[in-house]
């Protein structure tokens, strides 16, 4: 509880300690009198639904996996399955705890409350041990694992961010990052314990460096999350020297230092080095646009924000056509340095802090009520989470005329074109409003659109080739993506890509 008042402290809305601890006694009354719980939610419906993405979104790949044909020199790795069904079962615990919300608890026998708790871990366990094929004791210590940490990282969250996410985008979040440090400590285990030490492909290379330092990034959050003492200027910056000593001079698996690794990748290729410099001017332009906007002093309009928008489009499209694994990397870094600058900016470290509160003030928009900064980070996952969820996702784009760059590109189509579309068209042109909602067809439209143009020039280039069926799924994928950004109130940044991946899935 420590933690989570010291870290509000920093929201834009609040002048003062004393104002907040005030108006934070207000919104957990309100919310206890509304709700009968703590849970202090962002203004929108509770998005139950999502909770149901990330699991869907697994099991597509894994099913497109199983039966495409299109897909030469890519193995479904061995723990993709066991990630897929560990998703379903964070989904059925997810799935009893809204039922136990919105049942009235006073009804309930305490033996009903005890089993609804317990039902995820033995379907989890019988899943684990026969789609998995592992040993029942395996199974069962694994699924009570996970769903606990899961269950009990979910509510930390939604207490220690009060107003920040929905009931269902903690869900999506919660689940990714519980299955990339599952996903992190099995691939370790199996370097340590089990001698897996031959690393060739340069991708595998990559990824072991870049999940070694988020996984030490979530380390240091956490202890940061748990120690008061650590969070003062000298301590913050002494563990973002040991992140950066570690990522880059830590031998991972009897390979050469990250550093040199890096460095041999970077120069194999010379297209990669004018990539890495096109994304320079990129980060260059990014950092320009919001030094501009702090300099007028003003609240960023919608259109203003999707410049961001525009430049995600100019950094994965020519990453995922031509330099997958540069890519790659480069979201890690990304990731790492987003974490990094949010950190500063909400223990206020100076001489960083006071200026990421300014830009947070400027650039925030109706969904960032909380504590975080939601939309930057949910629009640069959003944009990534095809590459993460995707078996082999750089294997894929070295295939001529490979359908599977759809869902690859699930992000970059529905956020970088749809969406960014569909706000600027409908907030100038829109007058017809759905019902119930403040989205209009006209943005709609725009947003179809928008989605198809780049799909057919990509056909037309013959980086892809569809057959008229696999053309219906994606003009499926492309109006329920629009449908549900039309009429969903929670982040699109989200929820979409999600969406759109899989559908698209299954034209493989």
């Amino acid at each position: 509880m420590k933690f989570r008042m010291r870290a509000s402290d920093y929201s834009r809305d609040t002048s003062s300690e004393e104002d907040f601890q005030i108006k934070y006694r207000q919104m957990l009354e309100t919310s206890k009198t509304e709700k009968g719980d703590n849970f202090i939610t962002r203004s929108a419906s509770s998005g139950y639904w999502l909770s149901a993405l990330i699991p869907l979104a697994f099991a597509s790949a894994f099913s497109s996996s199983l039966f495409a044909t299109h897909q030469p020199q890519c193995d479904l790795p061995q723990t993709y399955n066991l990630l897929t069904v560990l998703a379903v079962g964070m989904f059925l615990e997810s799935l009893c705890f809204f039922i136990y919300l919105n049942k009235k608890t006073e009804n309930w026998h305490r033996s009903w409350k005890i089993i609804l708790a317990l039902i995820p871990i033995p379907l989890t366990t019988c899943m684990v041990r026969f789609i998995a094929l592992t040993t029942w004791p395996y199974a069962w210590c694994l699924s009570t694992v996970v769903i606990f940490i899961y269950q009990t990282v979910y509510v930390k969250i939604l207490l220690g961010f009060p107003s920040t996410f929905t009931f269902g985008e903690a869900c999506i979040l919660v689940q990714s990052l519980i299955l990339f440090l599952l996903n992190t400590f099995i691939k370790l285990c199996d370097i340590i314990f089990k001698g897996q030490t031959v690393i060739t492909r340069d991708f595998d290379k990559l990824n072991l460096i870049v999940m070694t330092t988020l996984l030490w990034l979530s380390v240091i959050c956490l202890l940061l999350s748990i120690c008061s003492w650590l969070r003062h200027a000298f301590c913050v910056y002494g563990l973002i020297s040991a992140l950066a000593i570690s990522a880059t001079c830590l031998p991972l698996a009897n390979a050469s230092l990250p550093i040199i690794i890096v460095w041999k990748f970077m120069f194999k290729d010379i297209m990669r080095l004018y990539i890495t410099l096109f994304y320079a001017v990129l980060s260059c332009a990014a950092v320009c646009a919001v030094a501009w906007q702090l300099r007028r002093g003003q609240m960023a309009s919608t259109s203003v924000r999707k410049i961001f928008h525009v430049l995600l489009v100019l950094v994965y499209m020519p990453g995922i056509l031509y330099q997958c694994t540069l890519l790659y990397v480069a979201i890690g870094a990304a990731l790492a340095l987003m974490v990094i600058i949010e950190v500063l900016r909400l223990l206020c470290i100076p001489p960083l802090g006071e200026v990421l509160r300014n830009a947070f003030k400027c650039f925030a928009d109706e969904k960032d009520s909380g504590v975080i900064a939601l939309t930057p980070f949910c629009l640069l996952i959003g944009c990534s989470l095809p590459l993460w969820l995707k078996p082999c996702p750089c294997v894929i784009t070295n295939t001529q005329f490979n359908i599977q760059l759809l869902p690859l590109m699930a992000g970059v189509l529905t956020i970088g074109f749809g969406d960014t579309a569909a706000s600027i068209f409908g907030s100038k042109y829109g007058r017809i409003k759905w019902r119930n909602g403040s989205r209009t067809l006209e943005g709609s439209l725009a947003y179809i659109v928008a989605t198809f143009i780049p799909i057919l020039i990509l056909n037309a280039l013959s980086f892809i080739s569809l057959s008229v069926v696999q053309w219906l799924v994606v003009a499926v994928a492309v109006i329920v993506s629009a449908l549900v950004e039309a009429h969903t109130d929670q982040i699109d940044n989200l929820v979409l890509p999600l969406i759109f991946y899989s559908v698209v899935n299954f034209i493989g």
